[in-house]
Formats: structure tokens, C-alpha cells, sequence
């Protein structure tokens, strides 16, 4: 990725038309399966994501930006491998279900720590909670049993093409995702431009300028994986936008 970053004014451009298109597709999600309604709040509140990530990065706040753009890389791969199973809805069904484990999480601790007592207000509610129950039995805070490398590794339905060659999200993971993360938690890579000099007073500030690779492009990764959470969904839900998203595609490209 030589050169200089994605201007925040034409990433902000192309995310408005990445909205635009979804917008205008005319999308009508059923009520089930579930898939389709999810995949399109994911990409709404990555959008949403995408614009402050947009406005840390004007005011030069990147190692921000990049904590943030770990979340929508993550949502990338999360869509990618949500819709990367035809024959089953086991997938966006416990996606789905871990609604219900995260309210019996919140009135255990209720309970623990207030001594409240919350009962369920409905039948559906009653059925939600039980379903989270057994599904979440075994790892009660994760919606996913699949660790997120094995969902990146996993080989694309929608690309017969990708039979033998690195599947499209596990560089994403392995390069991108891992970069972001090192800046994302408290480690060492996080704070290492804020290390003190020895025998001098400390003062809050930074002494090194040094930016990493996520630093010094994180509005251009950010919206190329917002623009391919955009063409996930036209693939799943048909929308014929192919010429639409490859003309988004060349801007982008040009950065």
C-alpha cells in the first residue's frame, strides 16, 4: 500500500454512495431466515462506524481511528462468514440467539450484585432465554463456538475461483486484523510511542511520531472493508449493483 492515505472528504463520498446503493436497492428483508436483516444492520452500523473513524482521522487522532477500524474488519469477516453457508441457518441463528444469552447474563448479575429479580414479560421472551440456555450451555460468552482465523480460512461459496488459492478474508485476518489489534489492546505495540525517556520527568505526551502500517492507511482499510460488506450483500440478496460497486471500486482504487 504505497502513497499516502484515502482522502477523509473521498471516503466519506464513497461511503455515501455505498449507502446510496444499498438505499436504493429496495432491500426487503424477510422475517425468516434471519440472514438478510442482519447483513443489513451490520452494514448500517458500519457505516455509522466508518464516519468516525472519518473524523478521527481528520483531526490526525489514527491510532483512534485504527482501534476503531479493528471493529469493522472484524464485522467484515463476521458477514463474510455468516453468508458463507447455503445449506444450513445455524449460523445467523445463534448469531441471533446470543441476544437472548446476553440478557441472562445481565439478570444473573442483576441478581448477584442488586438482588433483582427480572421475569420475562412474554411467552416469546421465555422461549428466547430458554433457547439461549441450550444453545450457550457449554461457552456462555461467546456468539460464536468458531474461532474468527477459521471463519476468515474458510473457502468462499460465492467464488468457485478461490479452490486452491488463499480464501478471500484470511490475508484480512492475517495481516489486517492482527495489525489493528496490536494497537486495539493495552500491549506493548499500543503504548510504545508513549515510553518514557530514562531520568528525565515524566510528562503525558508522545515523545515518537512513528505510525504503523494501520496508522498511516486506516481510512483507505476501513472503507474497502466497508465496500466489501457492500458487495457481500448484493451477492446474497441478488441485487444486480455489479457496475454500480465496480465503479465505486475504481474510485476507491485510485486513492
Amino acid at each position: 500500500m504505497p502513497g499516502d492515505d484515502l482522502s477523509v472528504r473521498r471516503a466519506r463520498n464513497i461511503r455515501r454512495a455505498l449507502v446510496a446503493l444499498i438505499d436504493q436497492s429496495q432491500i426487503r428483508p424477510r422475517r425468516y431466515p434471519h440472514l438478510e436483516s442482519i447483513s443489513l444492520a451490520l452494514f448500517a452500523r458500519m457505516a455509522e462506524l466508518h464516519e468516525t473513524i472519518c473524523m478521527l482521522a481528520s483531526t490526525q487522532r489514527l491510532r483512534d481511528a485504527v482501534v476503531l477500524a479493528r471493529t469493522l474488519c472484524e464485522a467484515n469477516i463476521t458477514l463474510y462468514w455468516l453468508t458463507n453457508d447455503q445449506e444450513s441457518d445455524e449460523r445467523i441463528d445463534r448469531y441471533v440467539a446470543f441476544g437472548g444469552q446476553v440478557q441472562l447474563v445481565n439478570m444473573e448479575r442483576a441478581q448477584k450484585y442488586f438482588r433483582y429479580d427480572y421475569v420475562p414479560k412474554s411467552k416469546l421472551e421465555v422461549d428466547v432465554l430458554k433457547e439461549a440456555r441450550v444453545r450457550f450451555r457449554n461457552d456462555r460468552f461467546k456468539w460464536n463456538n468458531v474461532p474468527i482465523s477459521k471463519m476468515a480460512a474458510e473457502r468462499d461459496i460465492y467464488d468457485p475461483a478461490s479452490t486452491g488459492t488463499p480464501p478471500s478474508m484470511q490475508p484480512v485476518y492475517e495481516l489486517f486484523y492482527y495489525w489493528c489489534s496490536l494497537l486495539a489492546h493495552p500491549c506493548i505495540k499500543a503504548i510504545e510511542n508513549f515510553l518514557p525517556r530514562w531520568g528525565v520527568p515524566f510528562k503525558c505526551f508522545r515523545p515518537s511520531a512513528h505510525q504503523t502500517v494501520p496508522e498511516m492507511h486506516v481510512v483507505f482499510l476501513s472503507t474497502c472493508w466497508l465496500f466489501s460488506m457492500a458487495l457481500r450483500i448484493s451477492k446474497v440478496t441478488l441485487v444486480r449493483k455489479g457496475d454500480n460497486l465496480a465503479r465505486i471500486w475504481e474510485r476507491l482504487r485510485r486513492k
